[in-house]
């Protein structure tokens, strides 16, 4: 027998998956991967302290933040603290405790009155915690955010997966260091400042400067002033160099030649002004073979030349040791300097271009950092009145070849034919080593913002109209901020002292 066909229903039409179907919610909740070109990626800029292999801004002696539960572990296994941290860092070892700490310990009750004890050792050091809470992960995570000169001592899985995570010009850190040692102990210093040394801002120059000590001759009121404070700040420096290597100043031969000589170069008075100050300075002599070719006037002395990053990252390191409080703030207005703490009386401006000065304006500059060593520091003007320069940063931080000066010019970008022409110029004379074929190793290309000033820096104090307290203006150094920073230091705290706005130490 045949199969009957059913005969097909008039108008028939395909059965529609319902709205509320449980299938169409699975649909939707699967989420396409995007491609790889795709992802948009956030990354966190690298301090500069961190440009190196290791944190720069970390020496000994090292001050060890110890966590809650460390110490009570560390007793369990019968190990003496500060003899562990120093057999384990080989160097002295300072540990330290936050108010946070403290507290915590004395929450846990009778448990931890051991740890407690040796917490409140008087030998530690103890940082005062003005923050809201007692939550000490929180306390140790802000002070190593802010300040990355601390190694932590911890054994919580969760704080080290929290640290993991943590991603002032010149002028304002020596300052604010310089009044810090000057001031006597009821007075405090809060620096507050929208870049620190860990940021790495087109605007704050300071620590991507080919920083050097080199004279400026001249008779002009403002070079005059400037030749006084770069004395000072070349004493200090002399004191750095010996004292203190890890803070990234280096003393080293200076070589200048000079092609065409402006005439200030030419006055005996002006160049033993500026140049006689400086340990075996001498001028070369050209019948003698000391200039090369085409060289009309040339000196050689003792100078220093600062690895910036470095040393940036060390005058906020002592600042912060020595009891100072830093704060990130953008400023609007400099009254607000006012607000930010209790009672305070004086602001200090140090912010480069002045916060609305119209006779500020910035010098872009252009270098290049290369992996070629030196170990000299050589300027050269050339016969076209242009500058070149090599100025090699202690500590293995390379050399900077160098440099641009261009007034009133915001270009943030590095020219490529600006970098061409710097190599080209210093490949003349630049004392390769045997095997770089006379080449340079380029690592990267450098763009700041100089702050600089009509008429030079800006150093005077300015009452506020509603009796609030005092400004001390400290801005406009151009490109000498490293070599006129202590002297400028000594200014401001003089400036303050003859208005009566401190009170120097009492001295025995």
């Amino acid at each position: 027998m045949g199969v009957q066909k059913k005969t097909r229903k008039f108008a028939q039409m395909k059965r529609t998956i319902k709205a509320h179907d449980e299938r169409l919610k699975k649909a939707a909740t699967k989420k396409e991967t995007p491609k790889e070109d795709q992802l948009t990626r956030q990354i966190t800029q690298a301090p500069s302290n961190m440009f190196f292999a290791a944190n720069t801004a970390l020496g000994p002696p090292y001050h060890v933040l110890v966590d809650t539960n460390f110490v009570s572990h560390a007793i369990r296994a019968k190990q003496d603290l500060l003899t562990s941290m120093m057999d384990l860092l080989y160097a002295k070892c300072i540990p330290t405790f936050s108010d946070c700490t403290i507290a915590e310990l004395e929450k846990l009750g009778d448990k931890y009155r051991l740890a407690l004890r040796v917490a409140k050792d008087p030998r530690w050091a103890r940082l005062k915690c003005s923050h809201k809470g007692t939550y000490a992960d929180d306390c140790i995570v802000d002070r190593v955010t802010k300040h990355r000169i601390y190694i932590v001592a911890t054994n919580d899985q969760d704080l080290c997966r929290r640290l993991r995570k943590i991603p002032a010009g010149v002028l304002g850190l020596t300052t604010a260091l310089y009044l810090q040692d000057h001031l006597p102990p009821n007075q405090t210093i809060l620096l507050a400042a929208r870049d620190l040394p860990h940021s790495t801002s087109l605007n704050y120059a300071s620590p991507w400067a080919g920083a050097h000590y080199r004279p400026v001759p001249g008779s002009t009121p403002q070079l005059t002033r400037e030749e006084t404070q770069a004395k000072r700040t070349y004493a200090h420096f002399t004191h750095l160099a010996a004292q203190e290597p890890g803070s990234g100043v280096q003393s080293l031969p200076g070589i200048e030649y000079l092609e065409a000589p402006p005439a200030e170069y030419l006055d005996a008075g002006n160049i033993h002004n500026a140049y006689a100050h400086l340990d075996g300075f001498r001028q070369l002599q050209g019948g003698e073979g000391e200039l090369p070719e085409g060289v009309k006037w040339g000196v050689k002395y003792q100078t220093f030349v600062v690895n910036s990053p470095v040393y940036c990252a060390w005058l906020l390191r002592e600042f912060v040791l020595r009891g100072g409080e830093v704060r990130e703030y953008t400023f609007v207005d400099l009254r607000e300097g006012f607000y930010l703490a209790g009672n305070v009386r004086t602001v200090v401006n140090c912010s480069g271009l002045g916060m609305g000065d119209e006779k500020a304006f910035v010098i872009k500059g252009q270098t290049c950092l290369v992996r070629n060593p030196c170990s000299v520091t050589i300027t050269r003007q050339n016969s076209d009145r242009s500058w070149s320069f090599c100025i090699p940063r202690p500590l293995g931080g390379g050399t900077i070849i160098g440099g641009t000066k261009q007034p009133h010019n915001w270009d943030p970008n590095p020219s490529l034919e600006t970098r061409a022409q710097l190599l080209a110029n210093a490949a003349k004379w630049f004392p390769f080593a045997e095997g770089s074929e006379g080449k340079f190793d380029v690592i990267r290309d450098i763009v700041g913002r100089r702050p600089a000033r009509e008429g030079g820096m800006r150093i005077e104090a300015e009452k506020m109209g509603d009796g609030r307290g005092v400004i001390v203006h400290a801005y406009g150094a151009g490109g000498r901020g490293f070599e006129l920073s202590w002297g400028v230091a000594e200014d401001v705290f003089n400036l303050m002292k003859d208005n009566g706005l401190v009170r120097a130490k009492a001295s025995l």
